[in-house]
Formats: structure tokens, sequence, C-alpha cells
């Protein structure tokens, strides 16, 4: 019979040797369960290292077992009126909240539609405590992915609880961080994603309209495409939304064809993409102290 305690021993070794990748999901929405498992579905296929998905949610959520929930409801500094839940996170910035050192962070209204080998190779690497996607309509960082180091990145977190506010052209937590890294002049705490890893699917339905070759390179060289706003996923692959809200734009601009490779978003979203070659363990990130 094997031993209970070796048995623990082991399982915490090899959740120490996983990559943390994190998520959050909030409110009585079933969709967001579907989102979680979509995107640990996309994470079995496309991450090549070993990893965990931990999401932080306010309620017990109806995904795969492997998905670790860690409850965020006691998070109350976030609850005020008028607050909205998306700021919940500005609590990855608090180490009292994240159990490690340094993790990645992922938004769930996104697609993963190639191995994110050089995505994590670049977030990896950077000798820099924040990596973020550097925005794609106005001169701002986009949080959809991270990667963090909550310890040295605190400052972000204790600005939001100490009442500091900035001028935002998009009220919400990205405009929060850039204003907050900005007033502090702390660039240097920052590296930005290489430029095209991750697009926007809303910036490339409008490139396509008068320059589809180009769209359609760009989807080509992301690793991640954010579905920023409207449609989310659900909407945007819909055949009726997406014939009513996009394809009959297209016609208006004379594209006749979909500049965006809308049903190879949709295959990776829903699981038919080619899977990515699972690399070694990396080395495993320090948990924080207590």
């Amino acid at each position: 019979m094997t031993d209970p305690g070796s048995s623990l021993t082991v399982n915490a070794a090899n959740r120490a040797t996983r990559l943390p990748i994190v998520c959050m999901a909030f409110g009585n929405v079933a969709l967001a369960d579907l989102y979680v498992t979509r995107l640990y579905d996309m994470l079995e296929r496309s991450c090549p290292l070993p990893f965990r998905l931990i999401c932080y949610t306010d309620q017990p959520r109806n995904v795969p077992a492997d998905v670790e929930q860690r409850d965020c409801g006691g998070w109350s500094e976030f609850d005020h009126q008028g607050t909205p839940a998306f700021m919940r996170k500005l609590g990855l910035f608090n180490p009292a909240y994240i159990e490690f050192d340094e993790f990645v962070y992922l938004d769930l209204t996104l697609v993963i539609r190639q191995s994110m080998q050089a995505l994590l190779g670049a977030a990896l690497s950077a000798s820099e405590d924040l990596v973020i996607v550097k925005d794609w309509h106005y001169d701002c960082y986009n949080s959809s992915v991270m990667r963090i180091r909550p310890r040295p990145m605190r400052f972000i977190y204790d600005a939001f609880i100490s009442g500091e506010r900035f001028a935002q052209v998009l009220p919400g937590d990205q405009d929060f961080i850039h204003g907050v890294v900005s007033s502090r002049q702390a660039q240097h705490r920052v590296a930005l994603l290489p430029e095209g890893c991750v697009a926007s699917f809303k910036a490339l339905v409008r490139i396509g309209r008068r320059d589809p070759a180009l769209a359609r390179r760009l989807t080509e060289q992301a690793t991640v495409v954010k579905f920023h706003g409207r449609p989310r996923m659900h909407q945007a692959f819909d055949p009726v939304h997406h014939f009513f809200r996009i394809r009959l734009r297209d016609w208006a601009h004379g594209q006749v064809r979909s500049p965006i490779p809308v049903d190879e978003l949709r295959s990776h979203w829903e699981g038919c993409g080619r899977p990515a070659q699972r690399d070694a363990a990396p080395e495993a990130p320090r948990a924080s102290s207590p």
C-alpha cells in the first residue's frame, strides 16, 4: 500500500514544478464556467510547458477538476458601489492574495491559436517585474496577458487601496495600472510582450476591411487573439450573429471573403486545434513567503 504522506509529497513536488497560470471569473453566469473550461482546454493543447490553471472566483465553478479554484469573494476592497468587477484584477498585485512569486495571467475572453512557446519565452525570460501587452488603440497597457511578480509590483494594489485615481480613456484596471506606473516613473519595471503576439479581434476586423491580406498575416502571426468588448467568442462564432453583425459590414466595405479566419479561430476555441509538443518542466516558480 502506498504511504499517503509520500503521495502528498510527490503531488506537492509536481505542483511546484508546473508553471502557474491564473485566470479570474466573477458573477453567477454559466458562460464563465464555459470560458474557464475552454481556456483550460486551449492550454492543454497549446502550452508547451507543464502548467497548473488557477481560477480566482467569487463562487464555485463547474469546471474540469484539474482547474484549481481559489475564493476571492473576500476581496471586499473591490466591492464599493460603482467599482466594476474586473477591477478585482488589481488584487493580483497583492502578494497576500497570491501564493506565487511569479505567474502568468490570462483573460478568459481570448483564443490561443498556436503554441505559446514564443510568448512564454518572452514573458518568463524578461528581467522586469511586469510583462504586459501594449494596447492596440491608444497609449496604454492591455492587461489581457501578463506575467506578474506581485511582491515588487504591490505598489499598484496599494495605490488603489489608498484612493489614488488617474485620468482614464477607458475606466478600468489597465488604465489604472498604466496610470500608477507612469505616476511613479516605474516604466523600467515593465516590459512589453513582442508586438503582434497578442492581437485584437476588433482591430483585425477593422484592418481586414481595408487590407485583408494584412489582417490575415497579423492573425497568423498572433499566438493569442483577444476579444474585448463585443463580440465575445460565443457571439463572434455564432453563425447568425457573425453574419448580421460582422459579415454584412464586411460586404459593405467590399470584402466578399471574410478577411479574418473565423472558422480557424472557432476551431481553436471549441477544441479542434492542433496540440503543441510539451517541453520539460521549467524551473519551479518560487512560492511566496507568508
